[in-house]
Formats: structure tokens, sequence, C-alpha cells
């Protein structure tokens, strides 16, 4: 037990400890530091307190790092005071600046150096695309080999296109790029990460690579930038012979789809020799603009004596900030070109417009008449063209011809021999060969170009020679490739229309009629329209609910059903009700049904028919009464009622430009029939195709003007049934008519069936 006295010299001490903190104030406790070079500043560190100002204070300037560091006042190394530096991690990347071709793959290296001055293998690297930025993530290094490649986490991750997680390599790697050539390998170091970057797109790629084991800021991150070009380019040729002034161009397009480039800057420079360059100035070094064709030209004068050589140096450039880009200027590519000039009689003086100057008024003295040169064409060529083709497509060439010689090139002739594996339109015959003989002429310098389009007919490598010619005697020849492959399997649409319903009924019952649309494809069916009309001599009332009723004045009813989809294997049912109020001994109902595929088939179409018979309420024998005896009724010849003709469209309205399709049905009634002729009138806005032409007659056609003939059918049989299916090209719009018309032995005087065609614009 502690005594009174003891508790109270206790009581005592700790109010001698409180007045003391008390009376020193915050002074005795530590506080933060708020520059950073410590946790804490005790008392004896603390700076005396400034007293209070009235105006405002100058806050000292604030920098950033690393970009705009301060301004150092350490002193110089050797002098007191120096402090050395701390030895850190680091973080490389290589290269820094890469110039490359749009669709190629770029491989950036990172290596991870500690303090001491070795690789760290196993580390993890972070690799990210500036948003902003051109280019995606291809392929990264992870674990390697030795750290079971299978698992998960000791694989490279691409999170997204623009930021993947990979790993240095804890043993010596070659990346391959999967060709015999070794020299493009990639040889990666223990400690070395790598990544494959690639853009189909001109821009710029802002690349860094940061390692989270470093813990210096300044040192874990590390950038490179990868610009991406799309170009291809033809210099002049190496090596040029001429007598006067000389036209240099250098031609430019894009490499993806070959169309010239504008705006491009090609410096010409000369080397060594005599020459002047004028393009839109004068002198030994000039920069031409490409145009709108992709060429940039000058014109070269000789100034040297005869024979002499002038060597020009090429250079491409692209300008900076081309087309809204962010890149600097580049450099692309670098050529040279050689002119011989031709050897004369005495020193070479040329032309004073070609050097800007007059004529002098001094006569020169009298020299022999110079050597004659000749001048000649010269003809080259260049294919463009995609590398890759489907069988069963088309492919398209540009030939560029250029006269690359000093004289005019006439009567240019192109002659083109192809593999089996093409085919031409102007080679109906399967020669494997076409000609084109109305090029013209070519003047000195100047180019064309020529298309030629091909059906791919089967796959494989597939190659065509192209020969271009002229009266002179100039010739070149190229040869180009394409890989055809075989197009993925379509898969099949199609569907079944049915309609059913009763044979025979009494005027004054109910009829009810089925329709059932099944979808027996191997794809869904969209946007589907169901088109069904029943003639007047029934009154026809939906069950369902959802149809449109159309008026079309002939006294019949039309209905209209709109289906955005119907799926694989699916049947839709559509029921309606109609009353029998006429006699009629093929009372029939017609469906046309069209539906979008999705597929390269487009729009498919289909109809059916139901016929029923309608008896009149008189025929009706009461229940138990004895029927009468009935006189057999002989239908007189020419009768409507001994054949009966309609005309169903798959489509209306159709379009101009494309296809339609007409199906016409011929019914006999009771009686045969023999020699049946059916003639059908198009106007000129529709076509018939007779190749395109489907009938169970068994009958040909002959298309004479715009009149489709069909040959008698020489019987037919009580009840037969004929249909005639008949696809026509749909040429302008406009409200037109179709008239068919058919007669036989009983029916002398023709019948006629017309229906009204709504053709509207492309």
């Amino acid at each position: 037990m502690v005594s009174p006295r003891v508790f109270q010299c206790a009581q005592l001490w700790l109010a001698l400890g409180v007045c003391a903190l008390l009376g020193a104030g915050c002074a005795g406790l530590p506080r933060i530091d708020p520059t950073g070079e410590r946790v804490f500043i005790w008392p004896q560190d603390q700076v005396t307190a400034v007293s209070p100002t009235v105006t405002n204070p100058q806050a000292p300037p604030v920098f950033t790092d690393p970009v705009f560091p301060p301004p150092s006042s350490t002193p110089l190394p050797g002098q007191p005071g120096v402090v050395p530096p701390i030895p850190q991690d680091t973080l490389a990347i290589t290269p820094q600046r890469v110039l490359a071709p749009v669709g190629s793959e770029v491989l950036l290296k990172s290596r991870f150096c500690t303090r001491e001055g070795y690789l760290l293998t196993d580390a993890k690297i972070e690799w990210l695309i500036a948003r902003e930025s051109a280019g995606e993530f291809v392929s990264l290094g992870g674990r390697g080999w030795l750290r079971d490649p299978w698992l998960p986490w000791n694989k490279s991750k691409k999170i997204d296109n623009q930021y993947a997680i990979g790993y240095t390599a804890k043993v010596p790697l070659t990346i391959s790029r999967g060709t015999a050539d070794v020299s493009d390998d990639l040889q990666v170091e223990p400690g070395e990460a790598w990544a494959s970057i690639t853009s189909p797109v001109e821009g710029t790629s802002h690349i860094t690579a940061m390692a989270p084991e470093i813990e210096t800021w300044q040192e874990r991150r590390a950038q490179a930038t990868i610009y991406w070009v799309d170009v291809q380019w033809t210099f002049p040729p190496s090596s040029i012979t001429a007598g006067g002034s000389q036209v240099m161009s250098t031609t430019l397009r894009r490499q993806t789809d070959g169309t010239p480039l504008a705006g491009w800057i090609v410096r010409y420079a000369v080397a060594d020799g005599g020459g002047t360059l004028r393009g839109n100035e004068s002198g030994q070094t000039v920069e031409a603009t490409t145009d709108a064709n992709g060429q940039a030209s000058i014109d070269v004068t000789p100034t040297g004596a005869a024979g002499s050589v002038t060597r020009i140096d090429i250079q491409l450039i692209r300008p900076p900030g081309y087309r809204g880009s962010d890149a600097p200027q580049l450099v692309v590519a670098n050529g040279s070109s050689t002119i011989h000039w031709n050897s004369t009689e005495g020193d070479y003086l040329p032309p004073a417009d070609d050097l800007g100057n007059t004529i002098p008024a001094t006569p020169l003295p009298s020299q022999p008449p110079p050597a004659t040169t000749t001048r000649r064409p010269r003809l080259d060529l260049e294919i463009y063209g995609e590398d890759t083709a489907q069988a069963g497509g088309q492919i398209r060439f540009e030939v560029v011809i250029r006269n690359v010689g000093d004289a005019e090139a006439t009567g240019i002739v192109l002659s083109d021999r192809f593999d089996a594996g093409l085919s031409h339109l102007r080679d109906p015959q399967r020669t494997l060969q076409v000609e084109n003989t109305g090029i013209g002429s070519l003047a000195a310098g100047d180019s064309r170009s020529v298309f030629l389009n091909f059906d791919v007919l089967q796959a494989g490598r597939l190659s065509h020679v192209v020969t271009v010619r002229c009266a002179e005697g100039a010739e070149a020849a190229k040869q180009a490739s394409v890989n055809a492959t075989q197009p993925p399997p379509q898969r099949q649409a199609t569907m079944k229309i049915e309609k059913s319903g009763p044979r025979q009924r009494v005027v004054g019952e109910v009829a009810p009629f089925t329709l059932a649309i099944t979808n027996t494809g191997e794809v869904p069916l969209t946007n589907l329209e169901i088109a069904d009309e029943y003639p007047p001599s029934l009154r026809a009332s939906p069950t369902q609910q959802g149809y449109e009723r159309i008026n079309r004045g002939d006294n019949q009813d039309h209905f209209l059903w709109r289906l955005p989809r119907l799926e694989v294997g699916a049947t839709t049912r559509l029921d309606v009700q109609c009353q029998c109020i006429g006699q009629a001994e093929n009372a029939c109902s017609r469906v046309q049904v069209s539906a979008e595929t999705g597929t390269t088939a487009g729009t498919i179409s289909g109809a059916d028919e139901y016929c029923m018979s309608i008896l009149p309420a008189a025929d009706v024998v009461p229940p138990g009464a004895q029927p009468q005896p009935v006189t057999p009724s002989v239908t007189p010849p020419g009768a409507s009622n001994v054949l009966r003709l309609g005309i169903t469209s798959f489509a209306d309205p159709v379009r101009a430009g494309a296809s339609a399709t007409y199906q016409i049905i011929v019914q006999n009634g009771p009686t045969a029939d023999e020699q049946v002729q059916l003639r059908v009138l198009f106007p000129a806005e529709l076509t018939p195709n007779v190749n395109e032409i489907s009938t169970n007659a068994n009958v040909q056609a002959t298309l004479v003007g715009n009149e489709l003939r069909f040959e008698p059918v020489a019987q037919l049989r009580s009840g037969e049934r004929l249909e005639f299916q008949i696809t026509v090209a749909v040429n302008q719009p406009g409200v037109r008519n179709i008239i068919a018309q058919l007669a036989s032995r009983n029916v002398p005087n023709p019948i006629q069936e017309v229906k009204s065609v709504n053709i509207i614009g492309r």
C-alpha cells in the first residue's frame, strides 16, 4: 500500500513537469519537417518565428521533377561539403526513337539495372501506351521456361491493347520474327524485358516502361517513341542519259491503298558534277513538294563540260505536324540518281532560259555542228493491288505506265497473261490473255494508269505478267501475285410456306384458313413481310392482331403482317376465318412472304396458294331427304371457268437496279384441254431473263422484243396446274403493268390477267 506522503510527492513532481511543458509552449515538442528532408524538427533545430506582415507573402517558385528540376546550388565535386550521389536502381529502354511503316511490328527492350551494376532477372515490367497515341501491344515476354509457363502467374498479361505486364528474362532468349533471315531476330539478355507494338494507321506511339520495384521515381520509368508512316515511293532511275535539260520525278503513294500522297517534301541536292536544279527555286539544293498526284519534279540543267556526269542525292521528308499529327520532321528515305550528259564537240552551252540569263549580244566563235543525239522513249511500269483475295470474289490491279525516256512513246499496247485461277471479262474464250491497244501515247516524263479487274475462280497463289510496249520498240514487263483463299462456308437461308384450309364449303358457312411459315434454313430471318389475299367470294377476318388491312380497289381482302424475327427452326402460325358469301368453283387464297437473311443471299421470298370450291346453298340436301338426280352440265367452249390465269409477285414494290420474281399460275377446269399457250408482255422497265425461267410445264420460252412466248402445252388434264416462275431485271422507276394472256383449243379467245407493278428508285 502506497503511503500518503509518497503519493503527495508524486503529485508534486507531476505538477512541476506539466508546468514546465506549459511554460515552454509548443517549442518543447517536435514537429513535422515541411521540407521533407527529415521526419521531425526538434526544438534545437527550429527557426525563430517570423513576425506577421501586412503585405502578400512571396512564395518560392514551384518546380516539377524531372522535367523542370530546380536550379542546383550544390558545390562542385571535390569541394568541401559535397555529398557523392547515392547509386540507384535504373530502368532503360531501347531504342528510344523508331521510324516504322504501318502494319509492321516494332520490338522494344527494357533493362533493369541494380545499383550494384547488375541486370535484375524476373523483375516485373509494366508497359503502357498513351491513350491518345496510335499503336497497340501484340506480344511481350513473361517469366520464361524455368518458371512453369503453363501457370497463369508466370505468363505475360495484356490488360488491354494499351496496358500490359511482362517480366525481365531469366535466361538468354532469341525472339524470331518467323523468317529465314536471322538478321531480324532480337537477342534478349537475362535482366531484359521485351514487347512488340504495331499500328494499322499513321500516328505516334508514346510508350512507357515502368518497374514498380525501383524506389526512385526518376529512375523507375523509361520512354520510347514510335513514328508510324504509311508511304511507299519511286525514285528516279539510278542512271539517266540526257543531252539537255532533264526532268526528274519522285512519286509517293500510300502503302496501304496506293493513293497518292500530297504535301511531302523531296529534297534534291547536287552531290558532285556540274548541274543546276530548278523547281520552285534554283540552286544546288532544291526542295519540291508532292502534288495531288504524289509527284515532286525538278529540272536538271548541265553546267559542266561535255560528257560530264552529275550525281544528285534525293531525300524524302515528311514535314512536321503533317495532317495534324504531333510528329516532328522525319527523314524517311535517301536515294540518288546519276545523269550522264551526252558528249558533243566542244563545251556544252546550255540555253539562256535554263540559267535565267539573257543571250549575249557578242556573236560566238564559229564551231562545227554538234553530233546528232538520238532521243528514245523508255518504258517502266508498277503494279499496285491487294495481296490477298477470296475465291468467288474479285480483285483489282492498277498498272502505272511511265515513259522515263527522252522522247514520246506512241502506240502503247498493254498485254496481260494470267493463271487459270483468274478470269477477265474480255477473255470469254479462256485464252488466259487480254490486250489493251487504246492507251495511246505518252510524252517523256508522263505516266498513265490502267486498271485490270479479275474474277478469282480458285484458291492458291495466282500470278499475272503485265507487258507494255510501244511502236518505237521500248518494252517493260512485271509480274504480280495474289494469295487467294477459300471463302468461309455460307450458311443457307430458306423457309417453308404452307397454306391450308377446307376443300369445300357451302355459301353461308365459315372456312378456316391457316398459314404456317417455318424457318428451315441455318440463319435467323428478320423483317418478315407476309401479304395474304382472298377472292371476292370469301370475306376474311384474321384471328390474330397486329395486321394491316390494305385496300387495293379490286374487291378482294388484303392483309399485311410484319414480323421482326424468326429463329432457326421456329414456326409462326396465322389463322384467318372466312365467310363464304358467293359461289365459286375455285376460290383461291394466295400468300407471299419476304424476309431478310443477313447473308450474301440478301432477301429471300416465297409464296403459296390454296383453292377451295364454294357450292350454292340450294345444293345442300336436307337430312332424310332423297337427293334429286342432277343433269350434268357441259361447259361451253370459251367459258371463263375452263382455264384460270393468275400472276403473283414475290415483292411489291420493287427497287430499280435490282431483280424481281413473278409467278404465273395456269389452272385447268374439269375438262381436259389441248394446245395451251401462254404469252406474257412486260413493260420496258422490266426485262425478263430467259435463262432464269423455271416451270413444271416442260416447255421452252422465246423473248420477242419484250414479250415472252411459251411453246404450247400439248395436253392439259382436268384440274392440272402449271406454274411459271420468271425473273426480271428492274431498269427504272414507275408504275407499270404486266399482261399475261392464255389461249387453248377450248378457249380460242385468249383470257387476260393484268398485274400492276410499283417500281421505286434506287
